[in-house]
């Protein structure tokens, strides 16, 4: 009997512990397959994204850091890549979808784009991350991290930071696994 109930509560402790894993944070990555992304060399960031600025130097220094490891240089003027960020800390932001495929037709073949843009909110929480070849025009990689942010802004932004660094820093390392380019 007493180890019937030792079973049971590893077993209701071990679901616990599932359920709390089924709750953390989600990443995805996409990029555009066809692109060769040891070409590019340089970047730079387009207007802030988050509305805290620490948060948003936060994003900066972790972007930096993913992109810098890969061998990239950050650049004041004329970089390959330009990087843009939304951080959603409220609801109904819409984000379109970039759709990453290919056509296998002989008389085209490459990345073509769709007749319709589809759309999807970004619920609070959610980062995105976009990687933006200026020469092309083109969105060539994608990376979001949700649930960066457990509760909406207060009015404190150093506590707000705080609260989520870890979040976003892990996120962040998590998205760019997925870049092309290995660390160097």
């Amino acid at each position: 009997m007493k180890s019937a109930l030792t079973i049971t509560v590893v077993i209701v402790l071990a679901s616990a512990l599932l359920c709390k894993e089924a709750h953390a944070q989600k990443t995805s990555a996409r990029y555009d397959e066809s692109v060769n992304f040891s070409n590019y060399k340089t970047f730079a960031f387009d207007k802030s994204g988050a509305r805290n600025p620490f948060v948003n130097t936060m994003i900066v220094e972790a972007v930096e850091r993913e992109l810098t490891s890969r061998g990239l240089t950050k650049v004041a003027a004329d970089p390959d890549l330009r990087v843009v960020y939304l951080a959603s800390s409220g609801p109904n932001l819409q984000v379109a979808d970039v759709p990453f495929y290919h056509v296998l037709n002989p008389a085209y073949s490459g990345l073509v784009w769709g007749g319709s843009s589809a759309m999807w909110d970004v619920t609070t929480g959610t980062l995105v991350i976009d990687l933006f070849d200026l020469k092309t025009d083109r969105v060539v990689f994608r990376g979001t991290a949700e649930d960066v942010l457990q509760r909406a802004p207060s009015a404190d932004a150093v506590a707000d930071a705080k609260l989520v660094s870890k979040p976003i820093n892990k996120g962040i390392a998590k998205i760019f696994k997925k870049y092309p380019v290995k660390n160097k």
